[in-house]
């Protein structure tokens, strides 16, 4: 984009940065001194020369501008306060998608880690977290994010210019979030025994137990899973990584098309010091470099974590905007954000990143239009446009491959004789079947009966659609159960466990994750949760509480 070019939309950009929503009657103080304090930072910022109110503010004005022109893509809508600051640090160039974006904005924050301005990042969410709660607002109402500008100045963040060293134009050339692996990656060499080792891992078809935890396991479960739909997974090196990340992270629900991308995005996501990053690079580089799935398998088993237990950082899906800033916050010892979606706590995470994910791409599915509008924008790194061409070019062809054998969705999980079952549809939004042809079934809708019963005695009617079948038994009107009555409810458990013939392990795991995994339920959780929850009862059990 030409200096004149760039001038121009800087223009437009503070002519709408004031009003994104479109002139809202009723402004209060918090709004006027937002809009004055929005000014000044664009006044006293440009690209490259900003510090991180001054971001904010260019990223603000820049979801401002695109609202009132309706040049934004779909996924703008989902983008918080700390989102809006990444997006100013990287104004005026784009973002090919929500994945790229959000794997920028996290490879960025992570650079940021340990510095003066990792720690203006840090008073950035406590501000944002201190203004939603005295103002009443969720962090990405409009509103908020508009009173937000006035704060960032009291809490001195227009004080000191990010450097461009720090900036993402220059930090992130050739970072692997946005690029990949280089196709020049040295792969390691195959063990002697490789062929042996290939032989019996297309053999083994028993069902995998909670135990295998490797990504030698799960990706064999997932190449089970995607052969039964007719992949053909021996011939074809581009199911691999989409199998591994079908099992570990995607809900039955998610469709087949999206599989491709979001295991790409997924893989591109985890911090490049991660133990998994050598497996999933060689299953990124392989279908590239037209290698067959037996070659790739036997670079896998060269690498010892291959065969170790999947970190934890690989259980949550990141790569999505409305992510980082929940994060940052628990990390900081704030125990809830408030959104437009839903209120958040530590043990959401897992569920948030499937929510935004799944909600996210059935909005976005039919908006390819609105995508290709960005097609001819600067990207964050000009220098790496021919890079970036063949790995957008080797993700369709991934997708293009996984998807042409099947019109499923791939992540179907056997179904056995189930109890209950979580049915998922590919907004993310789910049902609840109960089955009664189990006795365990039977117990469940005993049980459900009963707390309908319990509704009806309370408030004296049938309980309707939008009410809360299990509710907080001392309000007056059908409210769900909060956090801190659920967490009251488990340390009052924990202390009556023995007597019930309950392990504590199992009670404060629930409380922790949120969930509680069974054999009898194991199948509504992805193999992430699973792990996630099993790893939590084996910390309480050893004393680490």
């Amino acid at each position: 984009m030409g200096r004149a070019s760039r001038k121009k939309q800087k223009q437009r950009v503070r002519s709408a940065a004031s009003d994104p929503s479109g002139g809202s009657p009723g402004v209060g103080e918090p709004r006027a001194l937002g809009e004055a304090a929005l000014g000044r930072l664009l006044c006293l910022n440009a690209p490259g020369k900003l510090s991180l109110a001054g971001a904010y503010a260019f990223g603000y004005a820049e979801l401002g501008c695109a609202q009132r022109e309706g040049t934004g893509p779909r996924w703008y809508q989902a983008i918080d306060p700390l989102d809006a600051l990444f997006l100013g640090t990287v104004w005026p160039a784009r973002f090919r998608d929500e994945f790229e974006f959000a794997n920028a904005r996290d490879a960025w924050l992570r650079l940021l880690r340990g510095t003066v301005h990792g720690k203006g990042v840090q008073r950035f969410v406590q501000e944002v977290v201190s203004a939603s709660e005295e103002l009443g607002l969720p962090v990405d109402d409009g509103e908020l994010m508009l009173a937000l500008t006035g704060r960032l100045e009291v809490a001195g963040l227009d004080q000191s210019r990010l450097p461009r060293r720090l900036l993402p134009a220059t930090a992130l050339q050739g970072c692997r979030a946005l690029h990949g692996p280089s196709l020049d990656l040295q792969l390691p060499e195959p063990p002697g025994d490789a062929k042996k080792l290939v032989k019996r891992f297309w053999k083994d078809a028993a069902e995998e137990t909670w135990a295998d935890d490797t990504p030698c396991a799960v990706l064999r479960d997932g190449l089970r899973r995607f052969e039964d739909t007719g992949l053909p997974v021996k011939e074809e090196p581009a199911t691999l990584l989409p199998a591994l990340y079908a099992v570990l992270l995607t809900k039955p629900g998610e469709p087949l098309s999206d599989m491709g991308e979001h295991a790409t995005a997924w893989a591109l996501s985890l911090d490049e010091k991660s133990m998994l990053v050598p497996v999933l690079d060689v299953l990124l580089v392989a279908p590239e470099l037209e290698m067959s799935a037996a070659d790739t398998l036997g670079y896998l088993f060269a690498l010892p974590a291959f065969t170790e237990s999947i970190s934890s950082d690989a259980l949550l899906w990141t790569s999505s905007p409305g992510l980082a800033l929940p994060r940052l916050a628990f990390e900081l010892g704030i125990p809830k954000v408030s959104t437009l979606g839903a209120e958040f706590t530590p043990d959401l995470l897992d569920w948030a990143g499937m929510r935004s994910r799944m909600h996210l791409s059935a909005a976005v599915r039919g908006s390819a239009a609105d995508l290709a509008e960005t097609d001819g924008a600067d990207h964050v790194d000009g220098t790496q446009e021919e890079s970036d061409e063949r790995w957008a070019e080797r993700r369709a062809a991934v997708l293009d491959k996984v998807c042409k054998k099947s019109g499923r969705t791939a992540a179907a999980h056997r179904r056995f004789d189930r109890p209950v079952e979580r049915i998922w549809n590919a907004d993310g939004s789910s049902v609840v079947r109960f089955s009664t042809d189990t006795p365990h079934g039977q117990k469940l809708c005993e049980g459900m009966e009963r707390q309908t019963d319990a509704f009806r005695k309370k408030f004296g009617r049938e309980p309707g659609a939008d009410d809360p079948l299990f509710f907080d038994p001392d309000a007056d009107e059908p409210t769900p159960l909060t956090k801190e009555y659920f967490d009251g409810m488990m340390l009052d458990m924990v202390e009556r466990a023995e007597e019930m013939g309950i392990d504590p392990a199992f009670l404060h795991a629930w409380r922790e994750v949120g969930y509680v995994v069974t054999e009898e339920n194991r199948s509504m959780f992805t193999t992430a949760e699973v792990l996630a929850f099993s790893r939590a009862v084996d910390r309480h059990r050893h004393g680490d509480e």
